[in-house]
């Protein structure tokens, strides 16, 4: 009886192990069902919302039809990258092709952008190459000549439309060369209307020139009050863009965040933009929608989007560039000697890419799966069953990426489209060229 009594126990255990063996076959066999369906789901909804943009083409028919109820598109880029210059071009063209949009603002100063428009209307090579210089010499990565024949190449698209449709651009980032900006006050005051207050501007422009930062602030301050004030100042022809430059002298030294919602506030005002559509090309860091490491940081585009007195909230659109495969134009002196061009005053690296040890996107492999080397290609995230209305794309970067550079992507409840709606995807781009290396 012992001996039958051990038989069953052994039985009843052997059955156990052997009902748990499947058991655990069948949960590992479902999750990984589960996972290659979840991959397959990902993979084939990209497939389904991408548009190949490396022809530097893009028509309304392939669009959502939803991509043109936004008031306000933000473009980002990774500075430094050659195909960044060609997806801005290629966007801000059909903007205007298609809903007449012409306002381009900028992530340069009022006086850059003077003289920029200056050059789109007159084709005066001086006043394009006078910019680009100082780009050059204050080793900043808009210096480029990708850039710069992006700008020639938007002054002949201008010449087929009329005057009032053309593209110009509005400049609301800080002053970056307080003698272009002594320049700019300089010829915005030899227009004979404005002869009669010209001589109350020479302290500033004295200023100025000297880079003297305390001095501006207090010249400018005293001399936009008056100028507010005084019947004579308020009756001019150029009021407003004096008045817009005076406060922009005064807050040379205040936090650009900041300041780019200030003067993208004050514009939006004074030049009557609330029934206009409006387009911006900046940093990456500039146009996410959500609050970033985590709630320590608000960009451009929330501050817009939480301003009550903007009709923006829900009417901004973010598409941002990742790379992989693709080189950087970067100032030499700000990188580790390893990485450095010797002799150049800009290096071209590989560091920056989104799938690579110094900074990573989770996910981009998804991205990498649907496209090929040598493309760019546009992804709708926010389509109906998109999975990334649920999903993250988080951003990994290891310990040496200095902590100020990191653009974290983790705020509780926040998904990927409420950072961004649209991605693109550029694969082996090659660097942004010096104007003068």
């Amino acid at each position: 009886m012992r001996a039958f009594s051990k038989y069953v126990e052994d039985r009843i255990v052997k059955t156990y192990n052997f009902m748990t063996l499947i058991k655990n076959l069948f949960l590992v066999a479902t999750l990984f069902l589960s996972l290659n369906g979840a991959a397959q789901t990902v993979k084939s909804y990209l497939s389904n919302h991408a548009i190949d943009l490396s022809k530097d083409i893009l028509n309304r028919n392939e669009l959502d039809s939803s991509f043109f109820n936004h008031k306000l598109f933000l473009l980002s880029e990774i500075h430094g990258i050659q195909k960044g210059q060609d997806i801005d071009y290629t966007m801000v063209t059909m903007l205007n092709r298609e809903i007449n949009l012409n306002t381009y603002v900028a992530e340069f100063d009022f006086a850059k952008a003077y003289f920029l428009n200056q050059y789109l209307e007159t084709g005066n090579e001086k006043l394009i190459d006078d910019v680009f210089d100082d780009w050059v010499k204050q080793d900043i990565q808009w210096g480029n000549k990708d850039f710069q024949n992006k700008i020639r190449k938007i002054r002949l698209y201008n010449q087929q439309l009329k005057p009032n449709q053309r593209i110009y651009f509005e400049g609301i980032d800080h002053i970056e060369n307080t003698v272009i900006a002594a320049r700019y006050f300089k010829e915005v005051l030899k227009d004979p209307s404005l002869q009669k207050i010209s001589k109350a501007f020479h302290p500033l422009i004295n200023a100025l020139e000297a880079k003297n930062d305390s001095l501006i602030i207090s010249i400018s301050t005293g001399l936009k009050s008056e100028f507010e004030l005084n019947p004579q100042f308020k009756s001019v022809s150029k009021f407003e863009d004096l008045r817009f430059a005076l406060k922009n002298c005064m807050m040379i030294n205040s936090d650009r965040e900041t300041l780019l919602h200030d003067n993208f506030v004050d514009l939006f005002k004074v030049r009557n933009w609330k029934d206009k559509k409006l387009y911006g090309f900046f940093g990456f860091g500039h146009v996410i929608q959500a609050e970033v490491n985590p709630g320590k940081r608000k960009s451009l585009a929330v501050l817009l989007a939480q301003n009550e007195n903007l009709p923006l909230k829900g009417k901004i659109l973010s598409i941002v560039m990742l790379y992989v495969d693709s080189k950087m134009m970067i100032p030499t002196f700000a990188i580790p000697e390893a990485w450095q061009d010797k002799g150049k005053r800009f290096s071209m690296i590989t560091q920056f890419n989104h799938d690579g040890p110094l900074l990573n996107v989770e996910g981009i492999a998804d991205f990498k799966a649907v496209t090929k080397p040598n493309t760019a290609t546009l992804f709708n995230l926010k389509a109906k069953g998109s999975p990334y209305l649920l999903k993250s794309l988080n951003i990994k970067y290891a310990d040496m990426m200095p902590k100020n550079m990191r653009v974290l992507l983790d705020e509780k409840g926040k998904y990927t489209t409420d950072y961004f709606q649209y991605m693109v995807l550029v694969r082996n781009s090659e660097a942004t060229q010096p104007v003068n290396n």
